[in-house]
C-alpha cells in the first residue's frame, strides 16, 4: 500500500468513526473529496454535481455546483485532514447551489496527532431560488496540542431558499476556535438555521460569531449554540439577526456551561430595522449540577469521566 493510499484509509476511517455517518467514501453512487495536506486523495462526482478542485501549496481551492432541480439523496463528504503533528492548511472554496436543487455536505476536518496547526477555511455559499441546502462541519482533533480552526463562511439565499449550517467540535481538543458566519437571507420567505456545539478543555479559546440579515420579505432565521468549557478555557458567543423586512422573524438561543475556572461571554443580538420585523432572543450560562457529578462517580466513573457523559447529553 503506497503512502498515499494510507492517509486515505487513516483519514477516512477517523473521519467515519469520530463522526457517526459510515459509507458515502469510495461509493460510485456517491460524491466525495479527500485531502491530506494541499494533496488531493479521492475525488469523485455523481450526475447534478460538479466538482472542480485544485492543489495550492497550503491546501485546496474548490469550486461545487449542484445543478438545477437535481436531488441528492446520499450526502456529499468532505474529508480535510492532515495526518503530521504541525502544518497549515488553508480550505477556499465555493458552492452554489442551483435553483430547485438539495443537497446534504458533510464536511470533516481531521486532525488526530496535531501539536500546533493552522487549519483555515473560507467558503462562499449562493442558494437559488427553492434550494435546499445542509452543510455539517464535524471536526475530529486529538486530545492534547493546539490547532487555530478559522472558518469564515458567506452565504447568500434567494427566493424560497434554505440553509441549515451545523459547527461541531467536540472529539478532542479544540485549541483555539474563531468561527465567524455571515448570512443574507436575501430572497422572499427563505429560511436559515445555524448550530454550532463546541466542549473547550485547558486553556482552550472559543469564539463563535453568528450574524444574519433578513433583508427578504417574510425570511426567517434560528441560531443555536451551545457551548461547555472547562479547566482554564474561555469562550465568547455573538449571535445577531437583523430584522430588516417585512414579516421577517428570528431567533438567537444560546446556553454556555462552565465548569473549574472556566470563563464564559454570551451576547444575543437582536436587531429590527423594519417595523414589521420580530426578533427574539434568550442566553444562558451556568454550571452542571454538582449531584449529577456525584451520581455517576457513585457508579465508578471518575470525576472527568462524569463530566464527559453530562457533556455528550448536553451537546447531542
Amino acid at each position: 500500500m503506497t503512502s498515499k493510499e494510507k492517509n486515505y484509509e487513516e483519514l477516512v476511517s477517523v473521519a467515519q468513526k469520530f463522526g457517526g455517518r459510515p459509507g458515502g467514501f469510495g461509493e460510485e453512487d456517491a460524491a466525495y473529496i479527500v485531502l491530506h495536506a494541499n494533496s488531493i486523495l479521492a475525488s469523485h462526482t455523481i450526475p447534478g454535481i460538479e466538482i472542480s478542485s485544485v492543489e495550492t501549496p497550503e491546501g485546496i481551492d474548490a469550486i461545487i455546483t449542484v445543478k438545477e432541480g437535481y436531488r441528492i439523496d446520499k450526502p456529499v463528504r468532505l474529508c480535510f485532514g492532515h495526518l503530521g503533528t504541525e502544518g497549515v492548511q488553508r480550505i477556499n472554496s465555493s458552492i452554489h447551489i442551483e435553483k430547485g436543487a438539495k443537497a446534504t455536505f458533510l464536511s470533516y476536518c481531521v486532525f488526530p496527532n496535531a501539536v500546533q496547526f493552522l487549519h483555515a477555511m473560507e467558503g462562499d455559499i449562493v442558494i437559488d431560488e427553492d434550494g435546499d441546502f445542509t452543510y455539517e462541519e464535524i471536526h475530529v482533533h486529538g486530545p492534547e496540542g493546539h490547532i487555530d480552526v478559522r472558518p469564515k463562511t458567506t452565504v447568500l439565499l434567494r427566493d424560497r431558499a434554505l440553509y441549515r449550517g451545523d459547527f461541531s467540535l467536540v472529539e478532542g481538543r479544540v485549541g483555539s476556535l474563531d468561527i465567524h458566519m455571515e448570512v443574507t437571507a436575501q430572497g422572499e420567505k427563505s429560511r436559515v438555521e445555524l448550530t454550532s456545539k463546541v466542549y473547550g478543555k485547558y486553556n482552550d479559546s472559543c469564539k463563535v460569531r453568528d450574524i444574519i440579515s433578513l433583508t427578504g420579505k417574510e425570511s426567517s432565521a434560528l441560531i443555536k449554540a451551545r457551548v461547555v468549557l472547562k479547566d482554564q478555557s474561555h469562550g465568547t458567543f455573538v449571535g445577531l439577526i437583523d430584522g430588516a423586512a417585512p414579516g421577517a422573524r428570528g431567533h438567537v438561543d444560546c446556553a454556555e456551561v462552565i465548569q473549574g475556572e472556566a470563563k464564559a461571554e454570551a451576547s444575543p443580538v437582536v436587531r429590527a430595522s423594519h417595523p414589521e420585523a420580530e426578533v427574539t432572543h434568550e442566553a444562558a450560562i451556568g454550571r452542571i449540577a454538582n449531584d449529577k457529578i456525584e451520581g455517576l462517580m457513585a457508579k465508578g466513573l471518575d470525576e472527568d469521566q462524569a463530566v464527559d457523559i453530562i457533556v455528550s447529553g448536553l451537546l447531542r
